[in-house]
Order: structure tokens, then sequence, then C-alpha cells
């Protein structure tokens, strides 16, 4: 038997600084070979553009094509697609039971869109744990951002292919 001294010796530990996957049309790459484009709106910096009412079907076919596919495990690949779709600043909450719950009785999961935890459009915003950085940056009784986009909802949709689920997204 080698011991690790001699393995060690054999072993080359140079490590690929290349990217993992093909890179998307937003720059990103998050090990995914397509990448989605989101309509510049994942490029970061303090120069990033907010989604607007023009750009949200754009984000929804991007949404979609992360979403592509079959998935065995529709809570997972509800989670990664959102965690993608967060850089825009469009963000949902999701609950994994209710998920869960949808897909196998062949029903839809709906939850609402919010900009930052806000809710969109002129939707009330009853969550004051998020309420801290309007009163940090003094903007308190300024219109918010995220009233001027419209009220959205996501609807996810699972239908049952072969041992897994092609989810589909659309904002409502």
């Amino acid at each position: 038997m080698k011991d690790f001294k001699t393995i060690r010796s054999l072993v080359s530990e140079e490590y690929y600084s290349g990217p993992t996957a093909y890179t998307g049309g937003d720059r990103t790459n998050i090990g995914d070979i397509a990448g989605s484009d989101l309509g510049g709106l994942a490029n970061g910096g303090d120069r990033k553009p907010y989604a607007t009412q023009n750009d949200m079907k754009v984000l929804e076919r991007a949404f979609n094509q992360e979403l592509s596919g079959v998935h065995q495990d529709p809570i997972t690949a509800i989670a990664k697609a959102g965690t993608k779709f967060s850089s825009t600043g469009l963000v949902f909450e999701y609950n994994a039971g209710a998920i869960r719950n949808a897909y196998v009785t062949g029903e839809s999961y709906e939850t609402p869109l919010t900009f930052a935890g806000h809710p969109l459009g002129e939707a009330p915003d009853t969550d004051s744990s998020n309420d801290f950085a309007a009163k940090e940056i003094g903007i308190v009784g300024e219109k918010g951002y995220e009233s001027t986009l419209p009220e959205t909802s996501v609807s996810f949709s699972f239908e049952p292919v072969g041992t897994g689920y092609k989810i589909t997204a659309e904002f409502v």
C-alpha cells in the first residue's frame, strides 16, 4: 500500500480556471449550458437597470428557459430558477409543502412576485420587516419603485412526464 506522500507526488493538482459551462446571453455562468437572457438585468453593478413593464415578457420567457426540461424534484428546480431570477431584483417566496401538493394533485401553485420583498403595483406592503431600507436612506413617504410595476404573481403548472415533471411558469 502506498503512503500519502507517494500518492501526492504523483497527482498533479492543476485546476481549470475557465468557465464550467457556456455562458448565457446575460453573461452569467451558474453551471448551466444554455444560460438565459434576462434582458441585461443580470449584469450587476451600480448601473444595473431595474425590471420594467416592458421587460416582464422577456423575464417570463427567461424564467421558463431555466425551468425547461423534465425535473425529478420540482421544488429544487423552482428554487434554482428563482435564485438566478432574483438577480433582477424580482423575487418570490415559495412553500415546499404547497408546491409538493400542487404537483402531486395536478393543480397549479401561485405566489406573488415582489421587488426585493416589496409587493408590486398597488398591493399593500404588510411586511414591516423589510421597511428598514426606506427609513435608512430617507425616502419615507416617497412612492417606491415596486409600485411602478404591475401587480404580478407567478403561477407554476406541472405536467407529469415519465418519472418527472415539466414545469411552466406564467406571470399573471
